[in-house]
């Protein structure tokens, strides 16, 4: 039986690989990809691109979270897997950019229903393993962003790139059927009550709302230092690094979230996940000041080396927060809704680093992410790590 479990698992860990990987795949790539496809050289558009995508995931997560209280998961997620088969077989056949533009807002629409996966394998895999599957899903998730954004940069000097969705399709395809396959005997609809039998009162919504503030800042943060730092490192004298070896500096953190697992998995527990964020978010900020700060190229590197590893355990924290205030009938819509305030974030960060960058340099993002950590901080102490206790257990008549 546990190894029928624990093939469960890595089957639907291996659709979250899928569904990053697709994601990322153009997504360092997008003004390139434009400009050979559908001859759209105005970087505008790419920024009008993101920032649409972003949006339809903002309005279409809390929708599929919503529904998840009616329906079982599994069968939502059937329907937006066939769904994003269709969508991005379509996508293939896009004559001009607004075409491609319409069907990827159709795409997104059904992948967002992607997001039940991840608290699906929490429900499945019960309170006690919450933090053993969040330090695999850190692992797994920026292993795919590496793999993707190598593929991409493949991906962008075909002859014909449009033609790699027909895979992305078919890559759709198969997590459908593994799906079908592994939760065809599996009941994934969400008890009406929470698992303990016990209801939970006090500020849920407050909660929530506390939560998805210090999402949205935590990602802001951190995406912000994204869209410049390879132009960063490259156009800094004291630096003298090539486009290829900013890559390799862009993606040290993701190397670094795959190396924090074990940490992950041992330490991130209940009860020390308040210190471990406090801390964590203090060295974020710390390390991003460093980064655009320094003119020593070694400082970078071992500042993104720390970075990285704060990053994926402060993520993965903040998870467990939500997850371990979630009861068992709220757990996908309350994870639905910070995914809209993630994204919030990263519709944001793109605006703000374009302005900020116009008017100061290239190295103020992350100057402006290192103050937006510490104010981060000090909310979430006043927050979900002070100000709003774990649910408080009530008895349920008939129970």
């Amino acid at each position: 039986m546990k190894v029928e479990k624990s093939r469960g698992f890595s089957a639907l860990f291996l659709c979250v690989f899928l569904a990053i990987f697709s994601e990322v795949l153009l997504s360092p790539f997008y003004p390139q990809f434009f400009s050979k496809v559908f001859g759209v050289e105005d970087l505008a558009y790419t920024g009008f691109y993101i920032f649409v995508c972003r949006l339809t995931v903002v309005i279409c997560a809390p929708a599929w979270g919503f529904l998840a209280r009616f329906f079982e998961v599994k069968y939502l997620l059937y329907g937006g897997q066939v769904g994003a088969v269709v969508m991005t077989a379509l996508m293939a056949t896009s004559t001009s950019a607004n075409q491609f533009l319409a069907y990827t807002i159709c795409l997104l629409l059904f992948k967002s229903s992607y997001l039940l996966v991840y608290p699906l394998i929490i429900q499945l895999a019960g309170k006690e393993r919450q933090s053993a599957i969040a330090g695999t899903y850190q692992a797994v998730f920026h292993g795919a962003i590496v793999a993707g954004t190598i593929a991409g940069a493949w991906m962008v000097n075909l002859e014909a790139p449009l033609r790699l969705f027909y895979g992305v399709a078919a890559a759709d395809l198969f997590q459908f059927c593994l799906c079908l396959f592994i939760l065809r005997k599996v009941s994934t609809r969400q008890p009406e009550k929470s698992e303990t039998g016990t209801g939970t009162i006090g500020n849920q919504w407050g909660f929530m709302l506390a939560i998805g503030l210090v999402i949205l800042t935590f990602q802001l943060a951190n995406n912000l230092v994204r869209p410049f730092f390879t132009a960063y490192v490259t156009q800094a004298d004291n630096f003298n690094v090539d486009l290829v070896t900013s890559s390799y500096l862009f993606m040290i953190p993701s190397v670094m979230a795959i190396a924090a697992l074990p940490y992950i998995r041992k330490f991130c527990k209940s009860e020390r996940l308040s210190s471990i964020y406090l801390i964590g978010i203090a060295v974020l900020a710390v390390t991003l000041f460093l980064q655009g700060w320094t003119n020593s190229l070694g400082i970078v590197v071992l500042a993104r080396i720390v970075y990285g590893f704060c990053l994926a355990v402060t993520q993965a924290t903040l998870e467990l927060r939500l997850f371990g205030n979630s009861s068992s009938d709220r757990l996908h819509f309350n994870y639905s809704l910070a995914m809209s305030f993630a994204n919030l974030g990263h519709l944001s960060a793109p605006l703000l680093a374009s302005w900020v960058v116009s008017s100061f340099s290239l190295a103020a993002p992350l100057l402006i992410a290192a103050a937006i950590c510490l104010a981060n901080l000090a909310f979430a102490k006043w927050t979900i790590f002070g100000g709003f206790p774990r649910p408080i257990p009530v008895d349920i008549p008939g129970k």
